[in-house]
């Protein structure tokens, strides 16, 4: 556990911001990291040291189309972090770029614990 919450501690002294998703008991389901980097978000998600979900998403996108994400890893946290901190700087030589993977549970937008209200045909 200690190595997982020091990767956590990690994410944190590198920009990202968390958000505490709680299920419909209002218990804590699960936590989400995430940080904007030159035009891409890049974000986790996670449910236990065991279980997370890393991602890079264009940070604008159309609303009314799954999240797609440019780069993506499930599997352990420790790991995930990893992986998610080395990724190259976006438009960076070796950055991901091309479209690959549905990941609507990573778009920050989807995640929140609140409903945007916005008009018809806005993107968020």
């Amino acid at each position: 556990m200690d190595h997982a919450l020091s990767k956590v501690i990690e994410l944190r002294e590198n920009g990202f911001q968390f958000l505490h998703l709680r299920d419909d008991a209002g218990q804590l389901d699960r936590i989400m990291a995430f940080k904007q980097r030159r035009g891409f978000i890049d974000s986790i998600l996670f449910w236990s040291e065991t279980e997370a979900r890393a991602g890079r998403l264009p940070a604008v996108r159309d609303s009314a189309r799954p999240a797609q994400a440019v780069w993506i890893y499930e599997g352990p946290l420790v790991e995930a972090v990893d992986r998610l901190l080395d990724l190259p700087e976006p438009g960076a030589r070796n950055a991901p770029s091309l479209m690959k993977a549905t990941a609507s549970d990573l778009a920050v937008v989807t995640t929140l614990p609140f409903k945007l209200k916005l008009p018809p045909g806005a993107i968020a």
